[in-house]
């Protein structure tokens, strides 16, 4: 869809300048001077020439309907020439103007002009308000700044797609510096039209891109960057994603520089972590990820092999593995016995595995055993810490060639600083083996590696298969809040259980014959009341003798709390008991339904102890929400305690996610506060529930 706009045949640049600074002088030099082999085309009607490109006075006097239109011309201009080019039979522009809706009210005006100019021209346009894009393999360089005064810069299968303009420029730089070169750059600006999810889609399909890297401050349809993320793992592409903007500073901050509203980060995390995404929060972030990532293999497992010439280099790398959650085996025995010859009789054949310095020195002996520990079944990858020896080339060479053939990733973190390692670091670069210059920059990228991998693996069976039919719960009519006795009907409509219970009609006449088991709790119920508790309208533990009395200063406590409050009744419920959790639904507008999980009371309130996934879920996938929870030791059975019944809130996490799913055009919120989780075999009991509708 976008090949014509990323590798256009022709171009005119509207607003094109003989200053080579101008945003529409530098296009007009660079595509005539850096080797773009396509036709450029200048339209200015002050000129009928510019350094020997002719210069056209409107886009209709040019002589063809070009790919790709630049414009550099006033605000005020853009929407007139975007109609112009959809009559011309121009389908993309490239808007490089600013002051549209980012500087606020003063370009509302004009913003609304450009939104209907775009939508009667059919013309796909990148910006406002953008430098431009790069697109390196066909030479385009078709913006304006820095970045575009470099013909020289090194070519890389990575695509990067940033929302800030000049900050894409840094990371290029940044990247270039470090060895990493990029074929694509794309600056989106306001995002009037085309968007980063516009580019992400293109990117995924390309087979010239192995990494895409996108700097995000924020976007509209998260449910969109959910399914991209979804098809990451499909074809195998990492996307790396910078996302700023998550605190509440950074948030009106980027709202004055692109005029996107940011939805709450922990909706963007939580994308991140069930698509394939690689999030990165510094720019060496993203170096480290394309060189890992660089040569397309992925380790089995979370099975790491050290291998260093320093037992303190492996006491460090051992402790950042465990902190990454990356696993230390020990090597099999058929391997042990095989190494021991090649070793010093001091050296450690635990993992982390030190050779000593001595076997440095020892060029073939250190390839050998090197081998060995890549080659073992219980390795999935290696980190190789050491110094070159000797014979430097020799043991680069060996290196390159056994990662080059070996099917698990080899990765190196330097023994020495750049400088002293800059004679052989860029060689086993050039060769496939990524070089990091500190050991806790090996572990991260070990770890993003492993992260991405596993959720490929695991992709084909993300979706949940349903363990509880659709339900008919007739809410379509209803408004604002359920009632507790409402709530607690949708959950046991999908196998939710709660506590046996009656409901007291406030109308009618007290009544005879009550079947429950006392001490019993009693409850206000008010569609009006949401916080019970507070109004005084709850008691526990209320004996059969004192119930009549106990109605009665509820009802009084609900009225002076709230008199206008409509009163429904009241609800008899027997005690239960348990750990108690918190477990909620959300509907979000932008990314859609997600679950809540939390251990109850001050854990989730006070220390945010809490798991989230987007429903629907399975219970598997549940369960592995609550061993997240840092509370979870807690219903394992801590300190000799009974355990608690996992397996039962697991099953009832679930079958809230499909509630959520099933009913998210009607119900906007669910929580269940609290879930009391019996002991083992015994089951979860939903205490107290509300369901909100839109």
């Amino acid at each position: 869809m976008l090949e014509k706009l990323l590798s256009p045949r022709s171009i005119a640049i509207i607003g094109a300048s003989h200053e080579e600074r101008r945003p529409g002088g530098q296009p007009l030099h660079a595509l005539t001077n850096y080797g773009y082999t396509g036709k450029v085309y200048a339209v200015n009607p002050r000129y009928t020439d510019i350094k020997g490109v002719p210069c056209f006075p409107n886009i209709e006097a040019v002589p063809e309907a070009v790919d790709l239109a630049i414009v550099a011309l006033p605000a005020s201009e853009v929407p007139r020439i975007l109609e112009e080019c959809g009559a011309a039979r121009i389908r993309h522009a490239l808007v490089l103007s600013a002051g549209f809706r980012e500087i606020g009210e003063a370009g509302a005006e004009v913003q609304a002009r450009l939104d209907a100019a775009l939508a009667r021209s059919g013309v796909r346009m990148v910006g406002p308000n953008c430098i431009g894009m790069l697109n390196l393999g066909a030479r385009v360089f078709a913006g304006f700044g820095a970045g575009f005064r470099q013909p020289d810069w090194k070519r890389g299968p990575i695509a990067l797609i940033s929302q800030s303009g000049g900050f894409a420029y840094s990371i290029m730089a940044f990247c270039q510096e470090a060895g990493i070169g990029m074929d694509y750059m794309v600056s989106t600006g306001n995002e009037a039209d085309l968007g980063v999810l516009d580019f992400v889609e293109h990117f995924l399909s390309q087979d010239d891109v192995r990494l895409i890297a996108v700097y995000l401050e924020g976007l509209k349809d998260g449910r969109r960057l959910r399914a991209l993320g979804r098809r990451a793992l499909e074809v195998g592409k990492p996307i790396a994603v910078w996302k700023v903007g998550n605190t509440a500073v950074g948030q009106r901050a980027a709202v004055s520089h692109t005029a996107n509203l940011t939805e709450e980060y922990d909706f963007y995390r939580d994308a991140f972590r069930e698509g394939g995404f690689v999030e990165i929060r510094e720019v060496y972030d993203l170096v480290d990820a394309a060189k890992v990532f660089r040569s397309g293999k992925r380790p089995r497992g979370r099975r790491a092999a050290i291998v260093t010439t320093s037992g303190g280099a492996g006491v460090l790398l051992a402790d950042r593995c465990a902190e990454s959650m990356l696993e230390l085996p020990p090597l099999t025995p058929t391997t042990v016995s095989a190494l021991k010859p090649l070793l010093p009789s001091f050296a450690s054949i635990g993992n982390p595995i030190d050779f000593t310095a001595a076997l440095a020195q020892k060029e073939p002996e250190f390839t050998q055993a090197t081998e060995l520990i890549v080659a073992d079944d219980n390795i999935d990858l290696a980190l190789v810490r050491s110094f070159p020896g000797r014979d430097v080339d020799s043991w680069a060479d060996h290196l390159i060639a056994h990662a080059n053939t070996a099917a698990k990733p080899i990765l190196v973190s330097l023994s020495s600083t750049p400088a002293q390692a800059a004679t052989w670091a860029p060689k086993l670069e050039e060769g496939g083996v990524p070089c990091f210059e500190v050991p806790s920059r090996a572990v991260a990228a070990a770890a993003m590696l492993c992260e991405f991998a596993e959720r490929e693996r695991h992709s084909a069976s993300a979706k949940p298969l349903r363990i509880v039919a659709a339900q008919n719960l007739v809410l379509e009519n209803a408004r604002g809040g359920l009632d507790e006795d409402q709530s607690k009907r949708c959950l046991e409509a999908y196998g939710i259980r709660t506590p046996r219970r009656l409901f007291v009609d406030d109308a009618e006449p007290y009544p005879e014959r009550i079947d429950l088991k006392f001490p019993v709790v009693v409850k206000i119920v008010s569609p009006d009341i949401v916080h019970k508790t507070e109004a005084g309208g709850v008691r526990l533990r209320v004996a059969a003798a004192d119930l009549r009395r106990t109605l009665d200063e509820i009802r009084a406590n609900a009225s002076s709390y709230m008199p206008n409050a409509r009163i429904r009744g009241f609800l008899l419920e027997e005690m239960a008991e348990g750990i108690e959790m918190i477990v909620g639904a959300l509907n979000n507008l932008s990314f859609g339904p997600i679950v809540v999980v939390g251990m109850g009371g001050v854990h989730a309130e006070v220390l945010r102890d809490v798991a989230r996934r987007y429903a629907p879920l399975s219970p598997e996938q549940a369960r592995e929400m609550i061993t997240e929870l840092k509370g979870s030791r807690l219903l394992e059975g801590y300190r000799g305690q009974t355990p608690r019944d996992v397996n039962a809130l697991a099953d009832a996490v679930a079958r809230l996610s499909w509630i959520i799913s099933d009913h998210e055009s009607v119900v906007s919120e669910i929580e269940i506060n609290p879930l009391l989780v019996g002991f083992e075999g015994s089951g979860v009991t939903a205490v107290d529930a509300v369901v909100r509708l839109r």
